[in-house]
């Protein structure tokens, strides 16, 4: 009877034993403590636990218990026809193995247990509703264990105990897994709205793709459109600092395939594959195992009015590389990376549409800036300079970004009023009339008309960048023109194209007199700060000078 009382209380302390291991909603917390359990109950000497991977048909090494050796093994897959643990999977039955070495079924290849001398083994499914989730292998343990009806009715009800609580675990690991994908297309599209950084965009978008897809690498490869080949644009993950300059030639690979066709591919062993193109490795140093390649396409965008839309198109090619714990690429990794590609593609469309808008107007503008020097041969290149000028002086000052785009744009257009200016005053090679000062003058106030006038100053490009335009010629002292403007009233912009300008045009030659040399100009500038010229850019343009970022004529020749 006290036998009796001895294992009821430990078939109790056993059933409190597994409860506490189904609070754990950690998947790999609740596998490691129900193998530690099983192996206590039938005291055997080792164990291991493997999940089964339904799509793959294959069992994935998780948990191993007593044999050091054998942990190397931890995330490795299996196919689910191999060995004893595959046979009791397919069957759905405990197989209790008395003479594990010599047993024909035990697949010793698998490399479990390498170091251990194997003697008995009991293989234990684990099954929910007739559906397998996966096997546990207990070794070296009492025979007479696996002949008492308790025993097993003991493992039976720990297993099915614990099998519910690994099913669910398992789905909250994957509804945790979606929503972090989900999260991170949140993110991507959200960047879209708030940057046009195509380089930061890319590198999160493949890094999210690294993460999610849990994969060791990723690259973005666009199409050269004069050689065909496929350049590397972005990499991230593993030896991505050595992935430089890369190169695939036209329809070679498996990137090259795919771009041609517009299809996916999934090679899970590049190895034996002919498409495979060996050099980005030999070149890098990464080893490529399986890999997963979508094709990028940019989608139809609609840019209304008279240019209607862009169609779509393939610009390249995208590629995960080696999934990690061993797994294969599968049809849920398929749709995850295309969605994250096609942000990708769409960044990149976005962005090249951008440069070319960007590009386009920058030409503009250096054409008209360039058509009103060439109208005096005195001031070529002129406008440039002093948009450089101006920059540099701007940089020493602190201003960065789009305040710092602005005055590149609105210095080279500070003249742009001299294109009303008739050219016999431009081009008179002696001193004006006072009649003719007047209309020179002018250009000051031309300039902005001009810009209003042609409804420019209503671009977003060109926004608050009129002073540059109407106020560069005012003085600190109020005896500039042509408002008269003095001390604050003159805006920052209109100050820092004020030196750029005199510093030009004093070491410029002109009909009227030679060119002055760059220390003569400085000393001129510092002359007049303070009366004529902002003094804290006059000082800004010494220190960008003393760095070299100021040049005259002469010293650029």
């Amino acid at each position: 009877m006290q036998t009796k009382q001895l294992s009821i209380q430990q078939i109790v302390d056993i059933i409190q034993q597994t409860n506490q291991i189904a609070a754990s909603t950690e998947l790999d917390a609740l596998l490691d403590q129900m193998l530690d359990l099983l192996i206590r109950v039938t005291e055997g000497e080792a164990g291991t636990l493997y999940l089964y991977d339904e799509q793959h048909h294959e069992l994935i090494f998780m948990v191993v218990k007593g044999n050091a050796a054998s942990q190397r093994l931890t995330g490795k897959r299996f196919s689910a026809e191999r060995g004893i643990a595959g046979l009791a999977l397919r069957q759905g039955q405990p197989i209790f193995v008395d003479d594990v070495v010599n047993d024909r079924r035990w697949d010793a290849d698998v490399g479990e247990m390498a170091q251990l001398n194997l003697r008995t083994l009991y293989c234990l499914p684990l099954m929910l509703r007739g559906k397998p989730l996966g096997v546990v292998q207990i070794f070296n343990l009492d025979p007479q264990c696996c002949d008492d009806p308790e025993e097993l009715a003991v493992l039976d009800l720990i297993c099915a105990r614990l099998v519910t609580e690994l099913e669910k675990t398992r789905l909250l690991v994957e509804s945790e897994r979606r929503r972090r994908r989900q999260e991170a297309l949140v993110e991507i599209v959200s960047q879209l709205t708030t940057t046009l950084d195509q380089q930061d965009l890319l590198n999160r978008i493949m890094g999210h793709a690294c993460d999610l897809l849990n994969v060791e690498a990723s690259s973005i490869w666009l199409r050269d459109p004069i050689r065909g080949d496929l350049v590397l644009h972005v990499a991230t993950g593993k030896n991505h600092e050595h992935m430089v300059a890369q190169r695939v030639p036209e329809g070679h690979g498996f990137i090259g395939h795919v771009v041609a066709t517009g299809e996916t591919l999934i090679a899970n062993d590049v190895a034996n594959d002919t498409r495979f193109y060996r050099q980005i490795d030999a070149n890098s140093g990464f080893t490529t195992r399986a890999l997963l390649c979508v094709p990028l396409r940019a989608p139809r965008i609609e840019l209304g009015g008279e240019r209607g839309s862009i169609e779509s198109r393939i610009i390249g090619g995208a590629q995960a590389l080696n999934p990690g714990d061993g797994r294969a690429f599968d049809a849920e990794d398929v749709s995850v990376f295309q969605s994250l590609t096609s942000q990708a593609a769409t960044v990149i469309r976005l962005a090249q549409l951008y440069r070319d808008v960007d590009t386009l107007s920058n030409r503009i503008i250096d054409a008209i800036t360039g058509a009103i020097d060439l109208k005096d041969p005195y001031t070529r290149g002129h406008s440039q300079r002093v948009s450089e000028f101006s920059v540099a002086i701007a940089e020493e000052l602190g201003i960065t970004g789009d305040e710092l785009y602005r005055i590149r744009i609105a210095s080279k257009l500070h003249d742009v009023g001299k294109i009303r200016v008739p050219d016999r005053i431009l081009k008179k090679r002696t001193a004006l009339s006072d009649a003719e000062f007047r209309q020179m003058r002018r250009h000051t106030t031309y300039g902005l008309e001009f810009l209003e006038e042609n409804g420019l100053l209503e671009l977003e490009l060109l926004r608050n960048i009129g002073p540059a335009l109407s106020q560069h010629h005012e003085r600190i002292d109020g005896h500039g023109y042509p408002a008269g403007l003095r001390g604050a009233e003159i805006t920052t912009i209109a100050r820092i194209v004020a030196v750029a300008d005199v510093f030009d045009a004093i070491t410029s030659n002109r009909p009227y007199r030679p060119a002055r040399s760059g220390d003569e100009a400085v000393a001129i500038l510092q002359r007049i700060a303070g009366t004529e010229l902002d003094s804290d850019c006059v000082a800004a343009f010494i220190r960008a000078r003393a760095r070299g970022a100021i040049l005259t004529q002469e010293e650029r020749e």
